[in-house]
C-alpha cells in the first residue's frame, strides 16, 4: 500500500508540474500574441495615415502644376485670353474653389466663378500683399498657409507669378478649400469605425477634426496650454509639427473625468514648402477586442490540454502494475507534444511577421511604382485636354505619358512572370541556344542606358563557345535584368564587364560592375522578391525588387544555378551556370 501511495503522490506532483508548465507557456504565448497584434494594428493605422497623406500631397501638387503650366504657356497672351482659361480649368478639373487674376497693382481684376471672386479687392489697401510680393519678387510659386475664407471655412492660397520675359504681368491666385481635400481623403477613413481623424499645419493649427468641427481653425497647442485634458498629446503634436511619422499613445479625459488610452498614428503631408500632418486616433479598446478574441481561443486550448493532463493522471492513478515506467512514458509524451506545439506556434508567428513584411513591401512598391506614373499621366492628359497648349508642351506631355505607360507595362510583365514562376506555369521553349548571340542582343537593349551614364562595357566571350539547352527569350530576359541591375548601381564613368566560359560540362556567365556592392549579410537575400538592399537608394534609382527574383526563377527552371558575389563598396558580380548541349 505504501508503494501505491508513493506512486500516487509522484503522479500528483508530476500532474501539478505539468499544469504549471502548460500554464506558464500559455501566459508567455499570451504576451507574444498581444505584442504581435498591437504591432500589426499600429502598422495598419500608420499605413492608413500614410495613404491619406500621399493622396492629399499628390492631389494638391497636381493643382499647382496645372496653374504653373497655364502661367508659363499663356504668359504672352492678352489678359482676357489668359483669364478665359480659368473657366475651362475650373470645370474640367476638381478641387479648385476659385481662380483669380491679380494685376501688377495688386488688384483682383477677374475671377471664376465670378460670384466667388472679389473683383476690385486691393491687396495693398487691405495690407494683405506679402504673398503677392513674394511670388512677384522670387518669380516662383508661393503657397500660403490655410487661412479663413470670406465665405467661411479654410482655404489654401496658391500664388503663381506670370512673367513675359522680364515683364511682370500679374499673379494667378488659385484657392483650394480645405474641406474639399478633407472630405475626399480624410472623412471616408473612419466610416463604420470607432475613433476620428485630424490634420494640423506646421504651427499646430487644426485643418480638420472629424470629432470636433468647432476646433477647425483653432490652434491645438494653445488650447492644450490653456486647458490640458489629455496627457501626452502635446508631445505627439510637437512630433507632428516637426514632420515626423510614427505611432504613440496618450490619455484622453472623458466627460465623466475618467481617462481612456488613445492610439495615434501620424504621417506628414509634404506639399512644396508646406508641411501638414494627418493623424488617426482610435481607442486602445479596439486592440483589446482583437486580443480578447485570440485569448479566448488560447484559453480553450489551454483548458483542453489541462483537462487531458488531469484525465490522464486520474487514469494513471487507477493503474497498479509497473506504474513508474508508464508514468515516465506519459510525461515524456505530453512534454514532447507541448514543446512541439509551442514550436509550431512560434513558427506560425514568424511566418505571420514575414507575410506582414511582404505585404508592406508590396504596398510600398505598388504605392510608388503604380501611383506615381498614374499621377504623371493624369496630369499630362489634363494639360493636353486644355485648349491652347503649345506644340512643345504637347510633345512633352505625350513623352511623359508614353514613358509611364512603358514603366507600368514592365511592372505588370514582371508581376506576371513572377506569378508564373511561383505557380510552376512558366512555359519554356527549350532548344539549342547560343549565349554569345543572347548577350549581344541584351547589350543592344541596354546600349542607350549605358551611353547616357558614360559607363564602359567590357565583353569577353571566347569564340565558338558551346551552345546551352534553354529558352532563348527567357535567357535574354535574365541577361537584360542583370545588366539593368548593374547599370542602376554603377556610378557615372564606371565599368561593367560580361564574361563567359565553359566549365565542367557547363557554360558560366558573369556580369560584374564597379558599383556600391552588397553587404555580406544581404547576399543571401538579394534574390528574394521585393527585397532591396538599400531602399532609399533603390527608390531613387527606381525598381520593384522583382528583377533578380525573376532571374533566379528562370535559371532554376533551366536546372541551372545563379548566385551573387560582392565586396561592399567595390562592386558586385552575378554568376549563373547552365548545362551545355549534348
Amino acid at each position: 500500500m505504501k508503494v501505491k501511495r508513493d506512486n500516487r503522490v509522484v503522479i500528483l506532483v508530476i500532474c501539478i508540474i505539468l499544469i504549471c508548465v502548460v500554464t506558464s507557456l500559455g501566459f508567455k504565448t499570451h504576451g507574444e500574441v498581444e505584442e504581435i497584434v498591437q504591432e500589426q494594428f499600429n502598422e495598419q493605422q500608420l499605413l492608413l495615415a500614410r495613404q491619406a497623406a500621399l493622396g492629399i500631397a499628390g492631389f494638391a501638387d497636381e493643382r499647382v502644376t496645372i496653374i504653373e503650366i497655364l502661367a508659363r504657356d499663356r504668359s504672352g497672351d492678352e489678359i482676357a485670353n489668359l483669364t478665359r482659361c480659368f473657366k475651362t480649368i475650373y470645370e474640367e478639373t476638381s478641387g479648385f474653389y476659385s481662380i483669380e487674376f491679380i494685376d501688377t497693382n495688386g488688384v483682383v481684376v477677374y475671377g471664376y466663378p465670378e460670384y466667388r471672386a472679389p473683383v476690385g479687392y486691393d491687396l495693398y489697401a487691405e495690407n494683405r500683399s506679402s504673398a503677392f510680393d513674394s511670388a512677384r519678387d522670387l518669380r516662383k510659386t508661393k503657397i500660403s498657409s490655410p487661412t479663413p475664407l470670406f465665405e467661411g471655412g479654410l482655404g489654401s492660397f496658391i500664388w503663381v507669378p506670370v512673367y513675359k520675359g522680364e515683364e511682370f504681368r500679374g499673379v494667378i491666385l488659385a484657392i483650394i478649400r480645405m474641406s474639399t481635400i478633407t472630405d475626399r481623403f480624410l472623412a471616408p477613413i473612419m466610416q463604420n469605425r470607432t475613433g476620428y481623424v485630424y490634420m494640423i499645419d506646421h504651427n499646430g493649427k487644426s485643418l480638420y477634426d472629424g470629432a470636433r468641427r468647432e476646433a477647425i481653425g483653432k490652434n491645438y497647442i494653445k488650447m492644450l496650454n490653456e486647458n490640458s485634458t489629455s496627457e501626452g498629446w502635446l508631445e505627439i503634436l510637437n512630433e507632428q509639427i516637426n514632420g515626423s511619422e510614427g505611432t504613440a499613445v496618450y490619455l484622453k479625459e472623458r466627460d465623466n473625468e475618467s481617462k481612456s488610452e488613445q492610439i495615434v498614428a501620424y504621417a506628414p503631408v509634404r506639399w512644396r514648402d508646406e508641411i501638414w500632418s494627418v493623424a488617426i486616433s482610435v481607442p486602445a479598446s479596439e486592440v483589446d477586442h482583437l486580443i480578447r478574441s485570440v485569448y479566448a481561443r488560447q484559453m480553450i486550448f489551454l483548458g483542453t490540454v489541462i483537462a487531458i493532463i488531469l484525465g490522464g493522471s486520474l487514469g494513471l492513478i487507477a493503474m497498479f502494475s509497473r506504474w513508474n515506467k508508464t508514468l515516465e512514458a506519459e510525461v515524456k509524451s505530453k512534454t514532447s507534444d507541448m514543446i512541439r506545439m509551442n514550436k509550431e506556434l512560434l513558427l506560425a508567428n514568424e511566418r505571420l511577421k514575414e507575410l506582414d513584411k511582404l505585404k508592406s513591401d508590396f504596398v510600398s512598391m505598388v504605392s510608388h511604382e503604380l501611383k506615381t506614373p498614374l499621377a504623371a499621366m493624369r496630369t499630362s492628359a489634363q494639360v493636353l485636354n486644355m485648349g491652347g497648349a503649345g506644340e512643345e508642351t504637347k510633345r512633352e506631355m505625350m513623352d511623359i505619358i508614353l514613358r509611364n505607360i512603358d514603366r507600368q507595362t514592365n511592372l505588370v510583365n514582371d508581376l506576371l512572370d513572377l506569378s508564373r514562376i511561383e505557380s510552376g506555369r512558366m512555359d519554356l521553349k527549350i532548344g539549342s541556344v547560343s549565349l554569345d548571340s543572347v548577350i549581344a542582343d541584351s547589350i543592344e537593349s541596354v546600349k542607350q542606358a549605358v551611353s547616357e551614364k558614360g559607363i564602359k562595357l567590357n565583353v569577353e566571350i571566347p569564340e565558338g563557345i558551346a551552345l546551352v539547352k534553354g529558352d532563348r527569350e527567357k535567357l535574354t530576359q535574365v541577361v537584360i535584368n542583370l545588366l539593368n541591375n548593374a547599370i542602376k548601381f554603377t556610378p557615372r564613368s564606371g565599368e561593367i564587364s560580361i564574361k563567359a566560359r565553359e566549365l565542367n560540362g557547363q557554360v558560366e556567365v558573369k556580369v560584374s560592375d564597379t558599383g556600391i556592392g552588397i553587404p555580406p549579410e544581404d547576399l543571401d537575400k538579394v534574390f528574394d522578391k521585393f527585397y532591396q538592399v538599400d531602399s532609399t537608394l533603390t527608390r531613387e534609382a527606381g525598381g520593384t525588387g522583382l528583377g533578380l527574383a525573376i532571374c533566379k526563377g528562370i535559371i532554376e527552371a533551366h536546372n541551372g544555378h545563379i548566385w551573387a558575389e560582392s565586396e561592399f563598396g567595390r562592386g558586385s558580380t552575378f554568376i549563373f551556370r547552365l548545362a551545355k548541349c549534348d
